[in-house]
This record gives C-alpha cells, structure tokens and sequence, in this order.
C-alpha cells in the first residue's frame, strides 16, 4: 500500500507556521518574550506527544542530518529511553535533556512537535467535553509576569487541525492504535523493523 505522508507532512507544516505566527502575536503582548536568559531549559522536561503525523514530521526532518549525527541522536535516544524506563513517574520526575537538544539547542527545531511549540506562553483550549482549560506560561514567563495574565494563546483550533488532519492519516493507513511517545520513542522507531514506519507500508516514497 503507497500512502504519500509528504502530502500530510506538508499540510503539517502549514499549521505549524500558523502557530508560530499567532504565538509570536502573543509573546508581543507580553514585552516580546522569548527565551532568551532562560536558566530552566524546558528540553530538560518529559514531553509525551500523541500523533502519527508529528511522528512522520519528526523523523522527515531527523533524516535531513548527516549519518554521523543520526548515530550519535539514536545512542542518545537509547540512553534516554533506559532512563524514562526505569524512573518511577518519569513525567514527574525525570530530568533529562532531550536527545535532540545541542548546546542548548534543538537540532530539529524547525520539525519540532506540537508540545514543544506550544510551550512558553499561557494558553487555553477549549473542550466539547472538558470545557475551558487554562494553561500556565512556563517557569521563565512565570518569573517575570507572575500571575499577571492578560492574554492566552488560543490553542484550540491549532489542535483541531492537527486532529483533522491525524484523522485523515489514520484512515488512510487504517492505523488506529493508540499513540504516546517521547521523542526518544520516535527516534528509535527508525531501528525497529517491527515499527508502523517499517513495516509493510511504502509510506516514505516520494521524499
């Protein structure tokens, strides 16, 4: 079966700008926040992500890096993994920086998934099922804003598309598993043979 997931990776991408657009937008509203000075490295936090489409989109941009980088990510991944494996509550209490984070820098910015991007600013979503949900800035927007919150990125419809468009993916690979991995988990993905990105499906075809 041939699923073209550049078609989806692309639609993605769109999104993806999208976002960083409207969270630029409120970051202006709050003195231009940024990063810059953090002293917390957020890559040092557990982020869990749930989407086949940020997982294609990931690994679309992980096979852009020469080999000798990709190695050396997929040594860093492993050791990760061993780790988030044997902490107790590792959302909680694992500190460990990503295996894509560089001297402070993540090396896959530009396909970084949606958790990731979303982080910093306060935000909100609204819920057919859970109603509103507030989401605190991060420990550097905290620090300088305090509890002074006069705008939310509105993440609602970002999310929405993304579904849409995870569902339209799925269907396509009749794929309906559920899906929770950290970035590490996806980087090992590209050395396991029994993995949905190996297996049985010409899904990269066209890249």
């Amino acid at each position: 079966m041939f699923v073209d997931i550049a078609y989806y990776t692309d639609k993605l991408s769109i999104i993806f700008s999208e976002l960083d657009r409207v969270y630029l937008e409120v970051a202006e509203k709050y003195n231009g926040f940024n990063c810059n000075g953090c002293t917390d490295l957020c890559c040092n936090s557990v982020f869990l992500h749930f989407t086949l489409i940020e997982h294609f989109y990931l690994i679309e941009g992980f096979r852009t890096l020469p080999e000798n980088r990709k190695k050396d990510i997929i040594e860093r991944s492993k050791h990760y993994n061993d780790v988030y494996s044997k902490t107790s509550r590792p959302e909680e209490n694992l500190k460990l920086l990503c295996p894509l984070n560089y001297d402070n820098l993540c090396i896959l910015y530009q396909w970084r998934p949606l958790g990731c991007r979303f982080y910093g600013v306060p935000g909100f979503m609204e819920s057919p099922i859970k109603g509103r949900q507030d989401f605190e800035g991060c420990w550097r927007f905290k620090s300088i804003h305090g509890k002074s919150v006069s705008e939310r990125l509105d993440r609602t419809s970002i999310y929405q598309k993304v579904a849409d468009l995870e569902k339209e993916l799925r269907d396509r690979l009749r794929y309906y598993q559920r899906y929770k991995k950290t970035i590490a988990q996806m980087i090992l993905d590209e050395t396991n043979p029994d993995a949905l990105i190996m297996r049985g499906y010409d899904i990269f075809e066209g890249y």
